[in-house]
């Protein structure tokens, strides 16, 4: 007799962007994909891309995962308003994720700057071929439990901008050394979540070099507002960490 399931409303997810909403790989291969947009003579070529990771580490996840690869397929475009564009450079506004601004994050204040003579032009940066065999992490742009905000892409069916969910990067493996100023990696995310909201630390703290340098402090940072052991949960039951009426977090 088949299993009768529970008719909810609650848990649903979008059918094009799977259970996952935060986790690592190692990115194993990107092979792409020629494709076609539209109908008739309307149709424009294009490229899929597909990022091929294995090994992964499920950080978030709406529903069990238990395979060791995943896969993120997106079309190839060059608009910054586009699912490539937001895994390039994150969403608009937020500097805190993209792979360009973590991978940047390896570069001197001098190196970014384009009057320097030191300056480092970003075609000569660090881009995402050169990464296949380096652990990334990936995390859902939904708003949801402490993550980025959906960005608004534009929809040619609506012909307008609508939120979209969509892939960006927090992380890459060997980008980001800790220690640095005399300060550990966990002092200095205790310095970052006092007097912020959980969504505003986790901005700062995903842009931190030396905090994305620690392994295991990233780990705990990145798991959802729910974990019990996630890096603010932790910090609550230690005593070192009180949260007001305006889920503001404050030292002890």
């Amino acid at each position: 007799m088949p299993e009768e399931k529970m008719i909810t409303t609650r848990g649903l997810i979008d059918s094009d962007i799977g259970p996952l909403r935060r986790f690592t790989g190692v990115l194993d291969s990107m092979p792409e994909e020629a494709t076609s947009y539209g109908e008739g003579e309307a149709a424009r070529p294009g490229t899929r891309v597909s990022l091929n990771n294995k090994d992964i580490e499920v950080i978030e996840a709406i529903e069990p995962y238990q395979f060791p690869i995943y896969t993120i397929s997106l079309s190839l475009s060059n608009r910054k308003k586009s699912m490539w564009g937001v895994l390039s450079e994150g969403p608009q506004g937020q500097k805190q994720v993209g792979f360009n601004n973590v991978a940047d994050q390896q570069y001197t204040a001098e190196q970014l700057d384009s009057t320097n003579p030191a300056y480092v032009k970003p075609k000569d940066r660090l881009d995402i071929k050169q990464c296949i065999g380096k652990r990334i992490g990936y995390v859902m742009c939904d708003g949801e439990e402490g993550r980025p905000a959906m960005p608004l892409l534009f929809d040619g069916r609506a012909n307008e901008d609508r939120p979209r969910a969509c892939w960006t990067v927090y992380s890459i493996e060997g980008v980001g050394v800790a220690g640095g100023q005399g300060m550990s990696p966990m002092d200095k995310a205790m310095n970052l979540l006092d007097g912020k909201t959980l969504a505003d630390f986790n901005a700062a703290a995903l842009a931190d070099a030396q905090v994305r340098g620690d392994a295991a402090l990233l780990q705990a940072i990145s798991k959802p507002v729910s974990a019990p052991d996630s890096f603010a949960n932790t910090m609550v039951t230690a005593g070192k960490f009180a949260k007001d009426d305006q889920e503001v977090y404050h030292k002890v």
